[in-house]
């Protein structure tokens, strides 16, 4: 099924726009955190700059592979990959210097994005462009980490909560977002499809919202790696 843009309210679309540039724009604001914290502040313009501009080849790069049709054929590789390299990220030194510079509250709280992703896959369903189990009035209930994070981040930041709840709240966020990326797959139209109903999952081999795959679901996975890492850390102490 082709995906018809002309459907999609532009209310949705500048939602999706906003959220995808809000996230990589804390990302960018986390490395230069992260490089002024380590000591280097003559250098944090230099490395903001370099975040700014990674961040934006990234969304050119992925636009245009989707624009030119190459993933049409709905291969998961490229989505797998992505995966592990954040996961690798997560567990390097870049991720040793978020958790420094970040904390367990900026990291929690950061999952509110997927609040207005889920208000997104929402007004494309009802635009005939996803299917309901993508949603939150579906199967999807992605939305709940993103509702839960400010009130978590709250009871962190006034040290109402121990480390036990932090790693629940995490591990449920991180199932709820594996939930909803199952999902998604499983309403592709491949030989794994389980969900049959029309439309079938391709809205994301298009351009923009080739983002969703490639830009949000990685930050949300980030997040959730490097809480995991501040709660293994030998002294988890720092806010």
């Amino acid at each position: 099924m082709e995906l018809t843009l002309d459907k999609v309210p532009l209310r949705i679309d500048a939602l999706f726009f906003a959220t995808v540039l809000g996230v990589l724009a804390l990302a960018v604001l986390a490395v230069r955190v992260a490089v002024q914290r380590a000591g280097q502040a003559q250098a944090a313009d230099l490395w903001t700059m370099r975040a700014a501009m990674g961040a934006m080849l990234w969304l050119v790069a992925t636009g245009l592979v989707a624009l030119s049709d190459a993933l049409r054929g709905f291969s998961l590789s490229l989505f797998t990959a992505l995966m592990i390299l954040t996961g690798g990220a997560a567990f390097s030194r870049v991720g040793t210097a978020l958790v420094a510079a970040i904390g367990p509250v900026g990291l929690i709280g950061f999952q509110f994005f997927r609040v207005p992703v889920a208000v997104f896959l929402r007004g494309m369903y009802q635009a005939g462009q996803v299917p309901v189990q993508m949603t939150y009035v579906g199967l999807n209930f992605d939305i709940f980490a993103g509702l839960t994070a400010p009130a978590m981040a709250w009871l962190v930041w006034r040290g109402k909560v121990g480390s036990y709840a932090i790693w629940t709240w995490n591990a449920l966020g991180l199932m709820l977002l594996a939930e909803a990326i199952v999902i998604a797959v499983l309403s592709m139209p491949t030989e794994f499809r389980v969900f049959t109903n029309e439309p079938a999952s391709t809205f994301a081999t298009y351009a923009p919202y080739v983002w969703l795959p490639t830009v949000l679901a990685p930050a949300a996975l980030l997040g959730h790696l490097l809480v995991f890492r501040w709660l293994s850390s030998s002294c988890p102490g720092s806010r």
